[in-house]
């Protein structure tokens, strides 16, 4: 066996260039000897060292890191080191395994959406309070609002997502539904899980009457009309703002016929002014500007 190598040997062994070796050698990890003519050669007490380096490289643990770990080390040193590495595993896997689980439950929804009959009927659900991200805006149009979605998802590129998002929306406020105007939007709407979004403004919770349609936003008109004659025969009353939430919309497939809505609107007994009205969306603490 050879006892020295030229760096064009051990660049070729280690397939990493020769930049990289002079800075290993400028910051002391590696310690080539010279012959009389100027060129670097490596021993075999630089190739244990060369072994050490490429191997926690690809950990990745800096140069400054590896150098100390070569200067002192024994038994306990390798478990600190391998404890650090650890723990920075765990710390990169948490968002992947959170990514996971949403990509999962998405999955879910989704197969639910296109395996079960639409009821496209109004119902009166008990919604919990919902973390929400919001960006205030005036809204018109679907291109208008897919603007909103991104201008949104730019406060948190990591965890906020548009691809199979079941969970984002539009508000039509209160003044709107009672004019008959169902298509002008004050809001565009993330809801977030809390525990990423603890700063993230509340979507009170209570009773909603609640439609699901399958097809184009034409059909919302009518179905906010049928939700509000719905109210009207129980007599019962609008109790704030309106959610329109695209669960499957354009970002999930290019045939309008798949698009799927639910239109929720929070909803009092009947009686007028003497009953206690309920909190509007914007009154929960906003982390979003607002305007984009």
């Amino acid at each position: 066996m050879k006892k020295e190598y030229r760096i064009g040997e051990i660049c070729a062994l280690y397939r990493i260039g020769p930049d990289s070796l002079r800075y290993y050698e400028r910051k002391g990890l590696v310690h080539p000897q010279r012959r009389e003519n100027g060129y670097r050669v490596y021993t075999l007490d630089d190739i244990w060292r060369l072994n050490i380096i490429k191997d926690l490289r690809k950990l990745n643990f800096s140069v400054d890191q590896i150098k100390r770990y070569l200067e002192a080390r024994s038994i306990e040193s390798t478990i600190e080191l391998m404890k650090e590495e650890l723990a920075l595993i765990e710390r990169e896997i948490m968002p992947l395994v959170a990514l996971r689980d949403r990509l999962s439950e998405r999955i879910r929804v989704l197969r639910d959406f296109s395996s079960e009959k639409i009821p496209d009927q109004v119902v009166l659900q008990e919604i919990p309070p919902r973390s929400v991200l919001f960006l205030e805006d005036t809204l018109s149009t679907d291109q208008e609002v897919d603007l909103a979605f991104r201008t949104l998802q730019g406060q948190d590129d990591d965890a906020l997502f548009l691809f199979a998002n079941n969970d984002m929306g539009a508000v039509v406020p209160e003044e709107g539904l009672r004019r008959g105007v169902y298509t002008q939007y004050q809001k565009a709407f993330f809801l977030v899980d809390p525990r990423e979004f603890p700063r993230a403004g509340v979507i009170p919770g209570g009773t909603y009457a609640t439609l699901i349609y399958r097809g184009s936003y034409r059909r919302s008109p009518e179905c906010f009309e049928r939700i509000l004659a719905f109210l009207g025969e129980r007599g019962l009353e609008v109790g704030g703002s309106a959610l329109e939430i695209y669960r499957l919309d354009i970002h999930g497939t290019s045939r309008e016929e798949e698009f799927i809505t639910e239109i929720q609107i929070p909803v009092r007994s009947g009686g007028g002014a003497s009953k206690e009205k309920r909190p509007e969306l914007d009154e929960p603490e906003r982390v979003m500007p607002d305007k984009a």
